[in-house]
């Protein structure tokens, strides 16, 4: 038992490197063909025709992100108002 871990081999054999991998054919869907480089009038046509019927995800981050910027000062204002009036003598 005490010479189980006494002789390593010199190198490693090189089957015991090689990992098969199976092929696979790739089902994903494709992406359109871009039309050609010399009508750049039809590519911006495709790809605004490819991204029209997606949800306007970039518009809505905008909206939210315009109504916080113009929200905060508008509240902060209304509130000095409504203490100036308040406390006005």
């Amino acid at each position: 038992m005490d010479q189980r871990y006494g002789h390593l081999p010199e190198r490693p054999r090189a089957e015991d490197l090689v990992v098969e991998v199976p092929a696979f054919e790739d089902d994903r869907p494709q992406p359109e063909p871009e039309p050609p480089a010399g009508a750049p009038e039809l590519v911006a046509a495709t790809r605004f025709a490819q991204t029209s019927h997606e949800a306007p995800t970039i518009r809505r981050t905008q909206l939210r992100t315009g109504a916080w910027i113009a929200g905060i000062p508008i509240a902060a204002l209304a509130l000095v108002a409504i203490v100036q009036v308040l406390f006005a003598d």
